[in-house]
């Protein structure tokens, strides 16, 4: 099992962590989507992104099974559960959250340039194509497509000297989310990280 969730951790959490400090969902959006990640370095993952405010899920397929990640902003925390296992631990929540009076630009000035491409369609969307270059080298850079309606990026081409990544969401449906989906299940157990090690 510890080795199911270290390599969930090292390619999916971070696959999410792009996703939300990349850029957050605004506070009116609700919508739900699936999504692909492709990786050079961890494979292929597909599953699905429930938001609804502030609030965000996601679902994903892993080569390790079934985990779900659940962004809490009101505690500032991220949950990632387990479902096989029917356990979660709680990691703090360090994402870049976009209301509607925000921009990229300003969120992420004190750590990357960001320069705006233009506007480009994704997935029916009229998206604001960005170049986001981190003053950290290990960072890299990456390219997103951050849709105007639901100020969340619908496609994300992320380079490092660790990886490169490319992160697409479609079939998006706008339409109210259920808040249970935002809650931990009963029955599950807390685990401490530190457990892995």
């Amino acid at each position: 099992m510890k080795k199911r969730i270290l390599a969930f951790l090292a390619f999916g959490i971070v696959s999410v962590l792009m996703v939300v400090c990349l850029a957050g969902p605004s506070m009116a959006a609700e919508f739900s989507a699936s999504m692909a990640i492709s990786s050079a370095q961890g494979g292929e993952m597909t599953g699905n992104v429930y938001v609804k405010g502030n609030w965000m899920r996601q679902d994903l397929n892993t080569p390790t099974g079934v985990q779900s990640v659940i962004v809490n902003p009101e505690n500032n925390v991220m949950y990632v559960l387990f479902p096989e296992q029917s356990v979660y631990m709680e990691m703090e929540n360090q994402q870049v959250t976009l209301d509607e009076s925000e921009t990229l630009e300003t969120k992420l000035a004190d750590v990357a340039d960001v320069k705006k491409l233009g506007k480009e369609k994704v997935q029916g969307f009229t998206c604001i194509k960005y170049l986001v270059t981190y003053h950290d080298p290990n960072a890299g850079k990456s390219t997103i497509w951050v849709s105007e309606k639901l100020n969340y990026p619908l496609k994300i081409y992320s380079e490092s000297p660790q990886d490169t990544v490319t992160i697409t969401y479609y079939d998006v449906v706008i339409g109210k989310v259920d808040p249970s989906l935002f809650e931990i299940p009963d029955g599950y157990e807390k685990m401490d990280m530190k457990m892995l090690y």
